[in-house]
């Protein structure tokens, strides 16, 4: 067992599949017509590989919280990158600075935050009454974050079927969210699941579908992590990339692309 996990996957190599997937999904929105060919080729694929990222830092976070030794300053860290990435994702991926109707679209790191403070609720909080309301009011804020309650629910089920389940139980868990998402979004009412029958005569269609399917991509990744057991010493505590690469990469290529847009928008 302990020579299978030395062959794994490290977290650092984990967050360098997620942080590229996650630039390949977000370069395509600096073409106008991307929106209109959302899934279509070349940008489908573009899209398809980005279902990497989000379950692969769920699945991270769920593991950074079982091995760090202080979650208040992990929970500090959250914040100020959340904080940092607001204004350049509303006005990157909504297509203007945060007003009256965009300022509730929380990035991704809003939802890891949200999640953190979801599990600190359930395993921290004795009082049951407090311990109610703080699930509540994570569910709520959930809502208004990127990936919304799917996001949260993944975090959630992550943790559970971790402490319980080891490899086997995380990704089964984790793919029953996923799966139950898809067909949430495939299916969308008989008229949906009907198009999805017959999606080989509808091109778009297929690449949602494809698209949608991807999202259980993570799981061959995340399947091959080194650290499974919650206390397990498999691998060093993170330095360097590991522990900052994803905090600083987050916002730094969402605000390099947003101004690349704003030069091109300028000069045209």
């Amino acid at each position: 067992m302990a020579q299978g996990r030395a062959h794994g996957l490290s977290t650092n190599a984990l967050k360098i599949w997620a942080v590229i997937a996650m630039a390949c999904d977000h370069i395509p929105y600096l073409a106008e017509a991307w929106q209109a060919d959302y899934y279509a080729a070349p940008w489908v694929f573009m899209h398809a590989f980005g279902r990497l990222t989000a379950p692969i830092f769920f699945y991270l976070l769920v593991v950074g919280y079982g091995r760090t030794r202080d979650a208040n300053r992990y929970t500090l860290r959250l914040l100020v990158f959340a904080s940092i990435t607001y204004l350049p994702y509303v006005w990157y991926f909504r297509g203007a600075p945060p007003n009256a109707q965009n300022f509730l679209h929380l990035d991704v790191i809003f939802t890891m935050l949200v999640g953190l403070l979801l599990l600190r609720a359930l395993r921290e909080v004795k009082n049951m009454p407090l311990k109610a309301a703080c699930v509540v009011l994570c569910l709520l804020a959930g809502y208004w974050c990127d990936y919304g309650l799917y996001g949260i629910a993944m975090i959630l089920v992550c943790d559970l079927a971790r402490a319980h389940g080891g490899r086997r139980g995380t990704v089964l868990g984790m793919a029953a969210v996923m799966m139950a998402y898809v067909y949430s979004n495939v299916s969308a009412g008989d008229a949906g699941l009907l198009e999805a029958l017959a999606a080989f005569q509808n091109p778009p269609m297929l690449g949602y579908i494809f698209v949608q399917l991807c999202q259980l991509l993570p799981l061959i990744l995340i399947a091959r992590h080194r650290l499974w057991l919650p206390g397990g010493a498999a691998e060093a505590r993170p330095g360097g990339f590991a522990k900052w690469g994803f905090y600083i990469f987050y916002p730094a290529h969402i605000t390099a692309l947003l101004l690349i847009r704003l030069l091109a928008l300028s000069q045209g």
